[in-house]
């Protein structure tokens, strides 16, 4: 699984989010990739992987959480959301 850095968000007491883009490519002949989120906060992270094929459509939701703050404790519920 490969990591891209894709955007920084700072809470107003200054701590620093950190955004990246997971890329795991599927095996087999279709050579597919899939596109997950991970966000990191201190020592605080977590992460979601697997969540689309689509580049476009998860780069939306990375400006989102990044927009609106989202830190590693909420990520689940955001995306969980964001996808239902």
């Amino acid at each position: 699984m490969k990591t891209e850095a894709y955007a920084n968000a700072n809470l107003p007491g200054g701590a620093e989010i950190t955004y990246s883009l997971l890329i795991d490519e599927t095996s087999g002949n279709l050579g597919c990739e899939l596109y997950g989120v991970e966000v990191r906060m201190g020592n605080e992270s977590a992460a979601k992987p697997c969540l689309t094929s689509s580049r476009a459509s998860v780069g939306q939701l990375l400006d989102k959480l990044a927009r609106g703050c989202v830190t590693p404790v909420t990520l689940d519920d955001i995306v969980s959301d964001y996808y239902n």
